[in-house]
């Protein structure tokens, strides 16, 4: 995630890179790779490899998907311990996230440590990050869009530790919450649950544009911002349309399609059963020893 409130934690990260840490600080190790330094904590030296082994893949696939060349060296640093992680960041809910102006990406290896898919998975979310904001000025890359394209190169994975998944996008078309655009174009919510709803809702978009659009759609209006035209006129020179009724269109079709009480009911059929069935059984238990205990009452009188 691009934390643009982290300036007073950028000098910190600018020791880190500059490889000058007091005696007293964590102890790290270095390795250098396909134009990439990853800095890690003592012990995670597996780990670090695996990673600079994935690198040149990573970096196809990413390319690849956004259709602009990552010609630029970055740096990756690796925490083992989530407090020491922690005292970077201030939602606790972040479990890695990018630095652009740094070409920095910063890890928690805690929360990855035993899901080495999702760990691929997330350095290309970051590195999609430091490629988006290499070529696209800031003002010209809303917020959910940034995490909405990280997400969709990623397949779905973001930088939230908990939870993976949540039914935060389908309850707020359901209960009519949904979050304006508008309104995470610079900054996302400070609130956990309009937090994950605003990641839900970039990855929902970005994926409701593909799929309406086409693929290389996505590819163009990057192609756009990329040149300096602006969000606004990208998105309408690509796809024809203004966003604000592209955004009419992603709510109409996806509240018909997925996102009513009856689609939420059905989605969760087995655990609604599940809930009764326990339900019944501690009811009738219930019953059955009161049953009991009226009837040894009897048998006293």
């Amino acid at each position: 995630m691009i934390n643009r409130n982290m300036i007073a934690r950028i000098f910190i990260l600018s020791l880190i890179l500059s490889f000058s840490i007091p005696a007293h600080a964590i102890e790290f190790e270095i390795i250098k790779t396909h134009d990439v330094t990853i800095k890690y904590e003592k012990g995670l030296s597996g780990v670090s490899n695996e990673i600079g082994s994935l690198i040149p893949s990573l970096k196809e696939e990413t390319e690849k998907r956004i259709g602009l060349p990552i010609n630029f060296p970055f740096g990756i640093i690796i925490y083992r311990d989530r407090e020491n992680f922690r005292s970077l960041v201030s939602n606790d809910m972040i479990a890695a996230f990018a630095i652009p102006g740094q070409d920095l990406i910063v890890l928690d290896n805690s929360q990855f440590q035993f899901d080495s898919l999702t760990l691929r998975l997330i350095v290309m979310h970051e590195m999609c990050h430091l490629l988006l904001h290499k070529n696209i000025a800031g003002n010209n890359l809303p917020r959910w869009f940034d995490e909405g394209v990280s997400q969709w190169v990623s397949s779905g994975i973001n930088e939230i530790v908990y939870p993976r998944s949540t039914d935060a996008l389908k309850m707020a078309f359901i209960n009519g919450t949904l979050l304006s655009f508008s309104t995470i174009t610079e900054e996302l919510p400070s609130n956990p649950s309009d937090f994950i709803l605003s990641y839900e809702q970039g990855r929902s978009m970005v994926d409701y544009i593909g799929q309406r659009y086409g693929t290389d759609s996505i590819k163009g209006i990057i192609s756009r911002l990329s040149s300096g035209v602006g969000f606004y006129d990208a998105v309408s020179d690509e796809l024809g349309a203004d966003f604000t009724e592209i955004e009419k269109q992603w709510r109409r079709d996806k509240g018909k399609q997925q996102y009513t009480w009856l689609a939420y009911i059905s989605d969760h059929i087995y655990l609604i059963l599940f809930f009764i069935a326990a339900f019944l059984t501690i009811y009738g238990f219930i019953r059955l020893k009161k049953r009991m205990r009226d009837y040894q009452d009897d048998e006293i009188l």
